[in-house]
């Protein structure tokens, strides 16, 4: 995965774009590491005859730990102004809601507040404070979990991931088709409105359109994390199904556990890819880094925090069903495993991820058909 260093100095290391800083001591690459705004992706030492992580370089811990510190200190100063800003606006949603004889747990507007207090202040302040203490606590000794993780980091980043992109491509190209008809029209025509005499494809339009440009937003990012991971480990036949799935299992829940209000939304299919990864790193441990599996636990636990205090308008069932449909699809088609290997997709996984992925663009396409005609 890494590349033969050059011959043309003994150290140096490399940052994204392939940009190569070269040194002529360790001294040199040392303060390199601990302070340049570059990113640092490799390194390489008279010791080695390829590129590194540099967590591979026991003298680089000094380095690696003021490296992490100062990352996780401007971290940790954007999310506590961010904390700032957004609990000032939902202290002022509550108040605003108080004053209209609103109770403020079913306001919409302090239920978005909190939200996003949570989404970009709360959490990544918790995720800096972790960061922190973890570079503080580094040692020689885990620093070899840390050197684990950047190569498995690095070997994803290396993974093509066309299908990802589809999805992605799918869910902006119907979101820009709402923004021209408009919201409202564009839910009466392809959301899951949840009325007697419905027609049945409203489970596969409504998953493809959002409330307002954050909700696409949040989800895309979601796709985008979670599905190059899924189409790695698991294959992208595997992402098609497991999203195909989890979306209509959502649909499945909302419908019977909210039916008074309309449904749209890719959240139960992101949750389901959630689901399965989790269920697939749980049974095939030696694939990832234990702190992978960590932070995809945490990411359950977040959702159910953000689910919690956005109830007045997240559609938790819909949430609830897509992560349990993809945690059992997991657990069903990939049993446990001890192999360091990937599991391959056979000629039958294509065939159906083929004609999962004609199901979800003809739902995309037939989404914005239903909208502009």
């Amino acid at each position: 995965m890494f590349p033969v260093k050059p011959a043309t100095a003994p150290y140096g290391a490399l940052s994204r774009k392939d940009a190569r800083t070269e040194f002529d001591s360790l001294k040199a690459l040392e303060a390199h590491v601990s302070s340049s705004r570059q990113s640092v992706l490799a390194v390489w030492t008279p010791e080695q005859e390829r590129m590194v992580p540099p967590e591979a370089v026991g003298s680089l811990l000094e380095s690696l730990r003021k490296r992490f510190l100062d990352l996780a200190r401007a971290d940790w100063a954007h999310a506590r102004r961010n904390s700032l800003v957004f609990g000032v606006l939902a202290l002022w949603s509550v108040w605003a809601a108080m004053s209209r004889d609103i109770a403020p747990l079913a306001s919409q507007k302090v239920g978005l507040a909190a939200f996003l207090l949570l989404v970009v202040g709360l959490i990544p302040l918790y995720e800096a404070w972790k960061s922190r203490r973890s570079a503080r606590a580094l040692n020689a000794e885990n620093l070899a979990e840390e050197e684990r993780e950047a190569r498995f980091e690095h070997w994803m980043d290396a993974q093509a991931l066309r299908v990802t992109y589809v999805l992605l491509f799918l869910l902006l190209f119907v979101g820009v088709a709402q923004i021209w008809v408009g919201l409202k029209a564009s839910v009466d025509a392809a959301g899951l409105l949840k009325r007697a005499g419905d027609p049945s494809w409203r489970y596969l339009t409504a998953p493809f359109l959002h409330g307002n440009v954050l909700h696409l937003g949040l989800n895309a990012a979601g796709l985008w994390y979670l599905g190059r991971r899924t189409e790695s480990l698991m294959g992208w036949p595997h992402l098609l199904l497991g999203f195909l799935v989890a979306m209509l299992a959502g649909g499945v829940a909302t419908e019977h556990f909210v039916p008074d209000h309309p449904s749209i939304g890719a959240s139960g299919g992101v949750l389901g890819v959630l689901g399965m990864l989790l269920g697939f790193e749980l049974l095939h441990q030696r694939l990832v880094p234990q702190s992978a599996r960590r932070r995809l636990a945490a990411g359950v636990l977040a959702t159910f925090a953000i689910g919690l205090v956005g109830y007045s308008f997240i559609d938790n069932a819909a949430h609830a069903g897509g992560l349990l449909a993809g945690l059992t699809y997991a657990l069903i088609v990939f049993p446990r495993s001890k192999s360091v290997r990937r599991p391959k997709a056979n000629r039958t996984d294509r065939m159906l991820g083929g004609l999962a992925g004609v199901v979800l663009t003809a739902s995309a396409l037939w989404a914005i058909w239903r909208m502009v005609v």
